[in-house]
């Protein structure tokens, strides 16, 4: 019973359309997600940065 699931999956993940429809995926929504994680990272870096140097040009 359970190599016959294998098999189909094994089939499903040869198919065309699987390769298609996963690398859309892979291409819009994993790229977008990563780009936006990222971007919120370095807003993040940013602030830090600014907040750092306006002490430290205050209070030198």
């Amino acid at each position: 019973m359970p190599y016959d699931y294998y098999e189909y999956l094994k089939k499903q993940r040869e198919s065309e359309e699987y390769t298609e429809t996963s690398e859309l995926v892979r291409q819009k929504l994993w790229s977008e997600t990563i780009n936006f994680k990222l971007s919120q990272k370095w807003m993040h870096i940013e602030d830090m940065i600014l907040v750092k140097l306006y002490l430290r040009l205050r209070y030198s």
